[in-house]
């Protein structure tokens, strides 16, 4: 099994679950939050070898990528400039931000130092782009990424799964549906043909990127849409909207006869499509730092900083097997 975990977004999912209990009140206490949160969840996802807690662990790890951010999301704010600007007038994001950087960087180099796993880097490159470069280039190995990002569930095929580490869910190919399908009131999803998933969600947008959706569509709406048709069948044709979604909304209908739809689903394309946005693969190598295993070392790491939540033992038989594997 190749781990990928997404370094930032189990950095920021760890400290604000540890925030809540541990209260930090200044900087020093939020670093060591942060390096707790962060170290929490990479260590825990190795030990589990990519499974949820209080289940049996995963099959044995052949590899594992830790990936993180490096800068701000330059390519897609070259596309869409207001592309995740709300988080940056957060007073609690600048704040912490500081603080979660440091543990970043502080972990980041301890395992590109002793631990049999590679850390990946890119200048100004995201890390869900550096993800799908690995796993557009490791065919028929079995792979599942962690991270709570919805923008990886379009990769998940009979290789890719992904767990979400704050729903303590694995989606892959056989609870696809059951996992992200939108749902009428009465609880029955919205089912529609699984390749049009990623114009599902160009459709409806992300507000947790600041990315803007179709006027008008929301979740049930768009499947219904792509239920019926692709979505390129209703550029310019608001009558079939009105057939697909049963009703009138001018809305909607203005804006796929105005071309205002069509714009926004190639825009939220060129955002959300992994196998487009990830840079080019072959410079994959020159991101990436690779570990030399040292036990001691690392069993001292975890004695200084007090890491107790991970089963030690699981952790350390992970790591053996992952330097036995080169």
């Amino acid at each position: 099994m190749f781990l990928l975990i997404d370094g930032n977004n189990v950095a920021w999912a760890g400290y604000y679950a540890l925030e809540r209990a541990m209260k930090p009140e200044d900087d020093e206490r939020r670093h060591r939050v942060a390096m707790l949160g962060l170290a929490s969840g990479v260590l825990g996802a190795i030990a589990r070898r990519g499974e949820p807690p209080g289940g049996p662990a995963g099959p044995p790890l052949t590899r594992v990528a830790l990936v993180f951010d490096e800068g701000r999301a330059v390519r897609r704010r070259g596309i869409f400039p207001k592309y995740q600007t709300g988080r940056e007038s957060d007073p609690k994001f600048v704040a912490n931000e500081p603080v979660i950087l440091r543990a970043i960087d502080e972990f980041a180099g301890m395992a590109a130092r002793i631990l049999p796993i590679e850390v990946v880097q890119g200048a100004d490159t995201e890390a869900d782009e550096l993800i799908a470069g690995l796993v557009a280039t490791t065919p028929g190995v079995p792979k599942r990424i962690i991270s709570t990002d919805r923008d990886f569930l379009h990769l998940i095929s009979e290789e890719t799964s992904v767990y979400a580490p704050v729903k303590k869910l694995v989606i892959d190919d056989r609870n696809f549906w059951d996992a992200v399908a939108p749902k009428a009131s009465d609880g029955t999803p919205a089912l529609f043909p699984r390749e049009r998933f990623l114009d599902y969600r160009t459709l409806v947008g992300d507000t947790s990127d600041d990315l803007p959706g179709v006027p008008g569509i929301g979740p049930l709406s768009a499947a219904r849409l792509l239920a019926a048709a692709p979505v390129e069948d209703y550029f310019g044709q608001p009558e079939r909207v009105r057939a697909a979604l049963g009703r009138r909304s001018e809305a909607v209908e203005h804006a796929f006869a105005s071309g205002a739809a069509q714009a926004v689903v190639e825009r939220n394309r060129a955002m959300m499509d992994l196998r487009l946005a990830a840079p080019s693969w072959d410079e994959l190598p020159g991101h990436t730092r690779r570990g030399s295993w040292d036990r001691a070392a690392f069993e001292a790491w975890l004695d200084e900083q007090r890491i107790t939540s991970v089963e030690r033992a699981a952790l350390l038989e992970s790591l053996d097997q992952l330097a036995a594997a080169g």
